[in-house]
């Protein structure tokens, strides 16, 4: 079997593929951040509204619980009527980020009657500035001793001080604060883990099936973990401060029109594979994919950026020329380009066929993104058509081929055939096709959808006779760790 050097990357590899899958397992780490740097443009974006230290008060507030082993969760993205903001270790909270706490606690009554109960009656818990906590509760005290809320005598009972306090909730909605890069530092550091993560997992895996020693494949996915993770980190850092500045108001235009030329049915179906509530459609499904493209468009300029930050400094350096950096950042631009759009049709396929769950929408659209064309099995593919040209007319053959070819190439990378997994499923796939078969895909209602599943079949009882990998331990990892950074 012939190796293959990648010339990017310097690593040897058995597949006969177009594209290296090393730099693929790097690229699919870089996909999942900018979906995860995506989904942070869309919920954040508020901050740069007139309340929008509120909302940067209850991310916040959520950050620090999760990191101090606190289980949170926000909810209030759903808007019900009166719920809660926030769940931590299964308590409803109700955010109230206010210049004094007085305020803080009038935001609670409406009519003089306290708005915020939980499904048993008791009262929610009111999260107030750290700053502000003591005047609120004596206003609350107030409000409980006048009879206005029931269930609760000590307003120390329901007034809960917040992690931050109201100027650096202030600041972490801002641009260029101490507390806003912070606030985007300690959030990128998961980002940059679950991105380097993936990476490394995949590479572990690339460099077992290729042979390689167990030493070489550990020191070989540590290497791609960190990378990624670097880039994912930093990414997500620029991110937060091009949102907290205000760019997304800049690209409003642009993205409304893309938007209108897709539909609502589109829209809707990006939309809710992103969405963990309730299906949205219309006019609502439109508004909401015009804001996720927005993000997703903030998440590529800062990868770019990131990804080019050591050609910009080798120009400066006088070690590339101003037309080799140009042609670069277009090829960067250009795969993060193909990311971006990989991961969105991806989220949108995977609401079409009923999964409107934002992890598998995202992980999809990250697979297609990183490795479609790099795990394509364009030569298999072409060798099975040859096989049954005869069996049918030219016009219709040849779009039946070029669906078979498609759709060979989307399991190629979703099973991430080698070149012996390749030829046994064209193989297999050869001694399948016949005249009635092609027919019946000519028929079917879903012609991709039916030719994706006869392949699919076939290489699922082929990968079965992979060998299993099991990844290192943490131990392992770290002992890794070391020697690369030594």
């Amino acid at each position: 079997m012939k190796i293959i050097k990648c010339r990017n990357c310097g690593e040897e590899f058995k597949y006969t593929l177009k594209f290296c899958p090393y730099c693929g397992a790097k690229i699919t780490g870089i996909v999942n951040s900018i979906a995860m740097n995506t989904g942070k443009v869309y919920v954040e974006e508020k901050f740069h509204g007139e309340r929008g230290h509120g909302f940067a008060a209850e991310r916040a507030n959520d950050l620090y619980d999760n990191i101090t082993g606190k289980n949170s969760k926000i909810i209030g993205d759903n808007n019900a009527k009166d719920g809660a903001d926030r769940i931590v270790n299964g308590t409803n909270i109700q955010s109230k980020y206010c210049s004094s706490g007085s305020k803080c606690v009038q935001e609670c009554f409406r009519d003089g009657k306290f708005r915020y109960y939980n499904p048993d009656g008791s009262p929610m818990q009111i999260e107030v500035p750290a700053d502000k906590y003591d005047d609120a509760v004596k206003a609350m005290q107030s409000r409980i001793d006048k009879g206005q809320i029931r269930g609760v005598k000590n307003a120390e009972d329901i007034i809960r001080k917040g992690n931050v306090t109201y100027e650096q909730a202030k600041n972490i909605a801002k641009s260029g604060t101490i507390e806003s890069l912070t606030y985007d530092a300690v959030h990128g550091i998961k980002i940059g883990v679950y991105s380097g993560g993936i990476s490394a997992a995949i590479t572990f895996a690339l460099s077992m099936w290729n042979e390689k020693n167990f030493e070489t494949a550990l020191e070989n996915s540590v290497k791609v973990g960190l990378q990624v993770g670097c880039i994912a980190w930093a990414s997500s850092i620029l991110v937060g401060q091009l949102t907290k500045a205000g760019i997304n108001s800049m690209l409003v235009p642009a993205s409304d029109a893309v938007i209108n030329m897709l539909g609502s049915h589109v829209s809707a179906n990006l939309v809710n594979a992103f969405r963990s509530g309730t299906n949205i459609y219309g006019a609502a499904a439109m508004k909401s994919a015009s804001k996720l493209l927005r993000g997703n468009v903030i998440a590529g300029i800062a990868t770019v950026a990131v990804l080019s930050a050591g050609d910009v400094i080798n120009i400066f350096r006088g070690r590339i020329s101003a037309k080799q950096l140009f042609k670069n950042v277009v090829n960067t631009s250009a795969g993060v380009a193909g990311g971006i759009g990989g991961w969105m049709g991806g989220a949108a396929a995977g609401a079409a066929v009923g999964s409107a769950v934002p992890v598998i929408g995202t992980a999809i659209g990250g697979f297609v993104g990183g490795f479609f064309g790099a795990f394509a099995g364009n030569t298999v593919a072409s060798k099975v058509s040859q096989t049954v040209t005869n069996k049918f007319i030219e016009d219709d053959s040849k779009k039946m081929f070029e669906i078979l070819q498609e759709e060979f190439q989307s399991v190629s990378f979703n099973f991430i055939l080698n070149k012996n997994e390749t030829e046994q499923v064209a193989d297999k796939l050869k001694d399948k096709l016949d005249g009635s078969t092609l027919k019946d895909m000519y028929a079917a209602d879903n012609r991709q959808q039916f030719a994706y599943n006869i392949i699919a079949n076939i290489a699922e009882s082929v990968v079965k006779n992979r060998q299993q990998i099991l990844l290192p331990s943490t131990e392992q990892y770290i002992n890794g760790l070391q020697k690369v950074l030594a």
